[in-house]
């Protein structure tokens, strides 16, 4: 009422007086108070708002002296009103936006910025006017000022501020914050608000998956991409020539594609489009992770979307059955798969083969082999493998030496985890120099030894009591360039204590420490207790000493401690009395 009353005298006023009323009616303006009312409906009426005009209209507010509370409250209420013309109204937020906050840096504010509903609000008014660059602009400020990791309570209260905008808000600004956390590289964040808006029911645009797609692409964080391109397709959110590049892109840089697209050639008979390729590495990689219902779900989605064909998605569904055992689901799918008219392949009978390697059964396994060649389908490097390691595992030697054989004669290399399998059944049957003759002639055809392998053929020449060959082991892990861990010379001690060669022993675990490899309790267990049996009390302790010097975590076994304190005591008392 005083502000209708004061202006309403100062155009009476301006009427009688000439210019003395219009200076009177100007000073009767200036004492109006400036509320939240006032600015936004002066806002939302005017075509243009100008920094120069702002601080004419509300000079009792003055620059930069506006409280964060009516900016919020100005910003709120003109979100919440539809307009005609969002376009100017939004100009104009805007431009009340930086006014209210200039000058404040000079002033006795403590605080020079807007709260992080003000951004909020702004950026979903811009949105809303299609104003995508400013309100980008504003959102990455936003982001940079008051976000944190994890990014939940950005991502509140971006939402509220969207919920609050009531009838007139879009989704356009909630797509628009999944773009300015990929702008601003940060992948992880970018996935998380995916995720957050699909939980909210706001199922985020292609365009913000792209974009995700592409930060994460770009800073290396492929298992983030994965898991993006997953929930785009859980959304139904369906990948387009952008998103079918960016995976197979992916797939190249994980090194992965030339095996995915010879997998998928392997199942259909001949290439595919990259598109199948990169849906066929999402459902591989999550069978991987024994997401058996997620993936068999995704599978009939894709089905139904002509995403893949007919036998690629039967072939898969049945690999997922056959990874976590459950094989009578498999054969249900196997007989479902032939009933629609979808033909049998090599990875289909792989699949199978190796289920029942896994469980032992290698008489069925062998019998889908003889099933799968007289069907004329060639088993490859996997078929082989899967072969070979159920024989080595079951103390078939021969008969795995024998797939093994044809193996080499077909082109294809066993795969380390394969190699692994022939050289421990090898070194458990006490053919040790076989073993290792085996793998100098699979290192010829470009197979790249692990730390396991190395493992495997120390427990091997220990078995053997062979502790020269043992240190001859590590010596060619040295000259690979391979550094072992501190498994590899757990191994190794253990394996020289048990030859009795505990001297050996003791320089690798001074090697150990020059490797930066911390040794544990359990090693210097293991020397003690070696040194006790052997007799030799005063290394024991020498040990001892150093095992607690070093490191005050180290504490030696109840068993250790207990065989040190009885050697010393029978050395004492074996000792005669001083005369």
């Amino acid at each position: 009422m005083a502000v209708r009353a004061a202006s309403c005298g100062g155009r009476a006023v301006a009427r009688r007086g000439g210019v003395l009323g219009r200076a009177l009616s100007s000073a009767l303006l200036c004492t109006a108070a400036a509320t939240p009312q006032h600015i936004s409906h002066y806002l939302a009426h005017q075509p243009r708002a100008t920094w120069e005009a702002l601080s004419a209209k509300f000079p009792a507010a003055g620059v930069g002296a506006v409280p964060h509370g009516h900016v919020d409250a100005v910003l709120l209420s003109l979100a919440r009103r539809p307009h005609a013309s969002p376009e100017p109204v939004a100009k104009n937020a805007l431009t009340f936006f930086h006014w209210s906050a200039a000058g404040v840096a000079a002033s006795s504010s403590p605080s020079t910025s807007h709260s992080l509903r003000s951004y909020c609000l702004l950026v979903h008014l811009l949105s809303r006017a299609a104003l995508f660059r400013d309100a980008s602009v504003l959102l990455e400020a936003a982001i940079a000022k008051h976000s944190s990791y994890p990014a939940s309570s950005f991502l509140d209260a971006f939402f509220a501020a969207y919920e609050d905008s009531g009838t007139a808000a879009t989704t356009r600004g909630l797509h628009l914050l999944v773009h300015a956390y990929a702008r601003l590289r940060l992948p992880v964040e970018a996935l998380e608000a995916c995720r957050y808006l699909a939980r909210r029911g706001v199922t985020p645009s292609l365009s913000a998956f792209n974009a995700a797609l592409q930060s994460a692409k770009r800073a290396g964080a492929f298992g983030v991409a994965w898991e993006v391109f997953e929930l785009m397709t859980q959304k139904r959110v369906y990948a387009d020539q952008s998103t079918v590049e960016l995976v197979v892109g992916i797939l190249s840089r994980e090194g992965k594609l030339a095996k995915t697209a010879a997998l998928v050639e392997r199942i259909h008979g001949k290439k595919c489009v990259p598109g199948i390729v990169a849906h066929v590495a999402l459902a591989l990689r999550m069978i991987e992770e024994d997401r058996v219902e997620q993936v068999i779900l995704l599978l009939k989605r894709m089905l139904q979307r002509n995403l893949l064909l007919d036998g690629i998605a039967y072939s898969l569904i049945v690999h997922a059955y056959c990874r976590i055992g459950d094989l009578k689901s498999a054969f249900e799918q196997r007989d479902d798969m032939v009933r629609r008219g979808c033909r049998l392949n090599a990875f289909v009978y792989t699949c199978l083969i190796r289920a029942h390697c896994c469980e032992g059964s290698m008489d069925k396994a062998v019998e889908f082999l003889q099933e799968m060649v007289s069907m004329g389908l060639r088993p490859y490097d996997a078929t082989y493998s899967h072969l070979i390691a159920g024989c080595f595992r079951e103390g078939m030697v021969q008969e795995g030496l024998a797939y093994f054989d044809n193996m080499l004669h077909e082109g294809f290399v066993p795969d380390i985890s394969s190699c692994n399998e022939m050289l421990d059944g090898l070194c458990n049957a006490g053919e040790v120099c076989k073993a290792n003759s085996l793998l100098t002639s699979i290192m010829d055809k470009g197979l790249v030894p692990d730390q396991d392998t190395y493992r495997i053929l120390i427990s091997g020449y220990c078995k053997a009591g062979d502790s020269e060959g043992i240190v001859k082991i590590y010596h060619e892990m040295e000259h690979r360039g391979l550094n072992p861990g501190v498994d590899v010379f757990t191994t190794l001690i253990r394996s020289l204590c048990q030859c009795g060669n505990l001297k050996e022993a003791e320089k690798f675990l001074a090697a150990m420490k020059k490797k930066a490899v911390t040794p544990t309790s359990d090693l210097y267990d293991l020397l003690i207790s070696s040194y006790c049996e052997k007799g030799n009390t005063k290394r024991a302790l020498w040990l001892y000493d150093m095992m607690i010097s070093e490191n005050e975590k180290l504490v030696p076994s109840a068993d250790s401690f207990m065989m040190l304190v009885r050697r010393v005591i029978k050395v004492k008392n074996s000792c005669p009395p001083d005369s």
